[in-house]
């Protein structure tokens, strides 16, 4: 237990200082302490609930990979084959980490209820999906980074990922109405707003408010999934009224 205190002490006062060093745009900081970060909240999950069978543990061990990539951003003559790694390796390993965090949450779902119950609620979320990866990836389309098609493939499908998640999260939340599920939803809120803002900050302006914002969002966004993995979903009120309904 004294352990466990002590790593999530030392994870706040990390996640603190690379908060910090994007204020005062001290980037190499921010980018050694924000790989350092996602590895330890993956250990101190492990000593907490002795779990590494879950989806949720598989997306903060894909996380962290991926956030280990930027390890190689160090190199003193980085090659294009080490950009590639770190480009595709990189988002690779997060969408995946994003499907790992999907998973998590259909398992626990009554999709066939859900579907019978929300169908225009889906529709709309779906909808709103698509045209947000549209604009999205239309922002990233045209800033002129992408050299190859394969990267702006890429791009896309982090894009509908990431949208699905948000989705996903929304209608977990609606169908359940509880505090686990709440804090899903706020984390996939945090964690999609901070990436729109990093694309704005990657190829729209490199202003810094752009990466202390995103920053503080991608803090928060963990922070709510790390709360929400300590609780259960005991508040099951709205699958009852479901049910009632249906019978």
């Amino acid at each position: 237990m004294r352990l466990t205190k002590i790593l999530l002490g030392f994870i706040i006062l990390l996640a603190i200082s690379f908060i910090g060093f994007q204020i005062f745009e001290l980037e190499e900081l921010a980018i050694v302490v924000r790989i350092i970060i996602l590895p330890m909240l993956t250990v101190l999950y492990c000593l907490k609930t002795k779990d590494r069978r879950s989806y949720f543990f598989y997306f903060l061990l894909c996380f962290s990979l991926a956030e280990f990539t930027g390890v190689f951003a160090f190199l003193p003559d980085p090659s294009s084959t080490i950009y590639e790694l770190m480009y595709y390796g990189g988002n690779g390993l997060s969408i995946m980490a994003y499907i790992f965090l999907i998973l998590e949450l259909i398992k626990s779902m009554d999709l066939r209820m859900i579907w019978k119950n929300y169908p225009v609620h889906i529709f709309i979320l779906l909808v709103l999906d698509i045209y947000s990866v549209i604009l999205v990836s239309q922002v990233s389309e045209n800033s002129g980074y992408f050299e190859y098609t394969m990267e702006f493939v890429v791009e896309i499908v982090y894009n509908i990922v990431m949208m699905l998640l948000l989705t996903v999260t929304l209608v977990n939340y609606i169908s359940r109405d509880s505090k686990k599920a709440m804090n899903l939803l706020l984390g996939a809120l945090c964690i999609v707003f901070s990436e729109v803002i990093q694309v704005a900050y990657y190829y729209v302006s490199d202003e810094n408010i752009f990466a202390v914002v995103y920053s503080v969002l991608l803090v928060l966004a963990f922070g709510f999934f790390y709360i929400q993995a300590n609780m259960n979903y005991v508040k099951e009120k709205n699958y009852e009224i479901l049910r009632k309904v249906e019978s």
